[in-house]
């Protein structure tokens, strides 16, 4: 049985739209590119937008749709709580990440109330989604060209690290996150993008520099998730994988030419290598592998004290902390101090057992929708998310939070089958 994407395309004849909705539609999907306090105000404003105009059509969301958006939401209720009764000394940091978490909670409730004519108008614009990836990626490796190419640095070495530093420097956005943009771009433009005539090879160009810039970020997670979506996609439609010749061969190509050409994705993959042979003398900031390890590992030494209760969310960095301070001690140097680079150790630390059984709760129910309604995107979102929260904790920054609020909620709740009620 091959999956569809859901039909999202709306018909003009049987929906009219003002044209500053589709312009705010339009602003919603690239908020998250703005500078950091600029994306809150926009998507304030944007969703503000919204339910005015649901406000103005008399439609209201059904109960159902209410409680599904409190279970969304559900992980955030567990930081407000746990922020009130966090001791004073840990309170401060236990509000920073309720505050940073709050899209958490909002987009579902938000896209729970808009109308459902809206939430399409929006999924219908993602191709700016896919703009806004080509251009920031475009302008972040200019950037690095133009400073470190161009006009390199006196004893300055040009590696993967100086690269995505650069990167960050030039964009803001952590190159994991980017990885993520990305591949959820890619996804979007096979998926939902079906052109015909010379608009087909269009589409596999801005397939190739998406592959390109991704491949050239080389973040593991989001790339090892593209793989296994790739992969899927070759078993579901293994009977017919002739009429994709033209695109494997060009996408396929594009991917051999950047691993040759560009030397920071052989080093990326080099450094992978240590996965399989570190030594204990080994300098590990020297090496991301080697340093996400003893990240590992050190959060699960500290779970297996507090794996049932927790530590509370304001005292999760300094438990860490206190570990990696004694690491540095036995290394004879600072091996520095990380956040817990898990989404699921941050709950399960944070909260013990009830965490991660309302964090996994919150992943099924969206797992569940996807298949239910057959959303294809929306699959592939859940892909990336659920493996790169393996190694990156994407809720406690306002890139990843607010990117996870806004696509997930609104995939879920188009899907859904709202029954609005019209009142005079």
């Amino acid at each position: 049985m091959t999956a569809t994407a859901p039909n999202t395309t709306l018909s003009s004849a049987s929906v009219q739209y003002a044209r500053p909705d589709v312009w705010v539609a339009r602003l919603l999907v690239v908020c998250i590119f703005l500078p950091a306090h600029l994306q809150v105000f926009v998507a304030i404003g944007t969703c503000g937008w919204f339910i005015f105009r649901t406000v103005q059509l008399r439609q209201w969301p059904h109960k159902v749709q209410l409680a599904a958006a409190m279970l969304l939401g559900s992980g955030y209720f567990l930081y407000l709580i746990g922020a009130f009764l966090s001791p004073p000394q840990y309170r401060h940091y236990a509000f920073l990440l309720v505050e940073r978490m709050a899209s958490l909670l909002a987009m579902p409730v938000v896209f729970a109330f808009i109308a459902q004519q809206f939430r399409l108008l929006i999924v219908n614009q993602f191709r700016f989604f896919v703009y806004g990836c080509l251009l920031v990626a475009t302008y972040g490796h200019l950037w690095f060209v133009w400073h470190y190419v161009l006009h390199p640095q006196p004893q300055m070495a040009l590696s993967h690290v100086l690269f995505r530093n650069s990167f960050e420097d030039a964009t803001g956005i952590h190159p994991t996150y980017m990885g993520v943009y990305l591949v959820f771009a890619l996804c979007i433009t096979a998926i939902t993008w079906q052109p015909v005539g010379r608009q087909v090879w269009v589409r596999y160009a801005m397939l190739a520099v998406l592959l390109v810039y991704t491949l050239s970020l080389f973040a593991k997670s989001p790339l090892m998730a593209l793989g296994g979506i790739m992969l899927a996609f070759l078993w579901q439609q293994r009977k017919q994988l002739g009429t994709y010749k033209v695109p494997a061969i060009i996408l396929a190509g594009v991917g051999v030419g950047a691993t040759l050409l560009i030397p920071f994705i052989r080093q990326r993959a080099a450094e992978m290598l240590g996965l399989f042979h570190q030594s204990p003398s080994d300098n590990l900031i020297q090496n991301s592998v080697h340093m996400r390890r003893l990240i590992w590992n050190t959060d699960v030494t500290l779970l297996q004290h507090y794996w049932l209760g927790g530590v509370g969310p304001g005292r999760v960095l300094q438990a860490l902390h206190q570990h990696y301070f004694f690491h540095s001690l036995y290394r004879g140097y600072s091996v520095g101090y990380y956040d817990p680079h898990s989404q699921y150790f941050a709950f399960w630390l944070a909260f013990g057992i009830v965490g991660i059984l309302v964090f996994v709760g919150m992943l099924l129910a969206q797992v569940r929708n996807a298949l239910l309604h057959r959303n294809v995107l929306y699959g592939c979102l859940l892909v990336v998310l659920v493996i790169t929260f393996f190694t990156e904790t994407m809720l406690a920054r306002q890139q990843g939070v607010l990117f996870y609020g806004i696509f997930t909620a609104l995939l879920f709740f188009t899907g859904s089958k709202p029954r609005p009620t019209h009142r005079q």
